[in-house]
């Protein structure tokens, strides 16, 4: 059984974060091998809308619980075998890092990063999680993670067994995230219809509201840039900058020229690489980063730093960017700006290092943890 739950959030908003993209697109692909699979898979959620599994149209079987999905009640659930009793699983897979549940040692679970292990961010309760999921962690059956670098943190930092731990990377949406036979014109026009203000030239930085993205040190680097009139735009993916940078912006020379996009959809997104110069990851940490290889697989030329996962990755499909990242990331926009980049050969190595991510092969892997913890 998979629990579904955390697709509910997308299904009432629109918008989905990367662990409910990741689960959508691990069900998808399970979806599309069911005629194969040794074992029922089973659909499981819990709210009082009726939100979940069953939204997705699969042709798994799926069972709602209509009881809050809240910390409170879910403690209540964990000391009684409910879920059990109510849906018969034999192996639980949860795909967000921790659910309160009777049995752990029946459940697979998907830690997608120990970033709460290693730093505190504002916008996240990592002292809850920090208390909660390494004792979840090494109670399960087994853990799937997206890359080493996680596996190892996990490791050292909730003390797990390493044989414990499955490292299955994350595909990417090769049907969206792909060169597009448009004209640069063209794209343009597209995005100016979600975004009247849209550039004709710019990088470009997604999912970049956490604060270890480090998104604000890539626009103090974009200001500094600007004092050369570059050709350039910075176009971001972020819905929440903070006043003081805008403040900054506003009083720079970089005044009109950092754009901030929100509510973009796949389709979007993929015009939105398509058309960048090239997009920057100057993250301190990931647990994987979608938006690097979704930026790849469009052909875009990435500039990311070697830290946690991102160098794991990208592999030498990308530019990297030393510490300290702000001085970096100026220069190598001035290479950009320039000509001294090969654009060509990173936006080859790129496309390359992207077509090895499918998650087609994300499900065959999934399969054999789920029949190796079913024997």
């Amino acid at each position: 059984m998979i629990d579904a739950g955390g697709l509910a959030y997308y299904f009432v908003t629109g918008r989905v974060n990367g662990i409910g993209r990741t689960t959508m697109e691990l069900i998808q692909a399970l979806a599309a091998r069911a005629g194969e699979l040794p074992f029922e898979v089973m659909l499981y959620s819990q709210n009082m809308k009726g939100i979940g599994g069953r939204n997705l149209h699969t042709p798994f079987r799926c069972r709602h619980l209509y009881l809050p999905d809240r910390p409170q009640v879910n403690r209540l659930l964990a000391h009684t075998p409910v879920k059990e009793w109510f849906t018969g699983y034999d192996l639980l897979h949860i795909p967000s890092n921790f659910a309160y549940v009777h049995r752990p040692d029946r459940c697979v679970v998907t830690i997608h990063d120990a970033l709460f292990m290693k730093m505190q961010e504002q916008a996240f309760n990592h002292d809850k999680m920090r208390m909660e999921v390494p004792p979840f962690a090494r109670a399960c059956r087994h853990i799937i993670t997206c890359s080493e670098a996680s596996k190892r943190d996990i490791v050292e930092t909730m003390h797990v067994e390493p044989e414990k731990v499955t490292v299955i990377y994350w595909g990417i949406k090769h049907d969206v995230f792909h060169p597009l036979q448009l004209a640069k014109e063209d794209i343009i026009n597209e995005l100016k219809e979600h975004y009247a203000a849209m550039p004709s030239d710019y990088f470009l930085s997604v999912s970049c509201n956490a604060e270890r993205k480090r998104t604000h040190l890539l626009v103090e680097a974009y200001m500094e840039l600007c004092k050369q009139r570059p050709v350039n735009d910075l176009v971001l993916v972020w819905g929440n900058p903070p006043q003081w940078l805008m403040q900054k912006i506003n009083s720079s020379p970089a005044r009109g020229r950092v754009h901030f996009v929100t509510g973009l959809g796949d389709d979007q997104l993929a015009l939105l690489y398509n058309g960048a110069m090239a997009a920057f990851t100057p993250s301190s940490y990931e647990g994987f980063g979608l938006p690097l290889l979704e930026a790849m697989a469009c052909g875009t030329p990435v500039a990311t730093c070697g830290n946690s996962s991102l160098g794991e990755i990208a592999s030498d499909a990308a530019i990297y960017m030393d510490e300290p990242v702000k001085e970096s990331a100026l220069a190598v926009m001035e290479q950009f700006e320039n000509g001294s980049i090969d654009i060509e050969k990173y936006r080859q190595k790129g496309l390359t290092r992207a077509a090895e991510f499918t998650w087609q092969r994300t499900a065959a892997k999934t399969i054999e943890v789920y029949k190796h913890n079913l024997e």
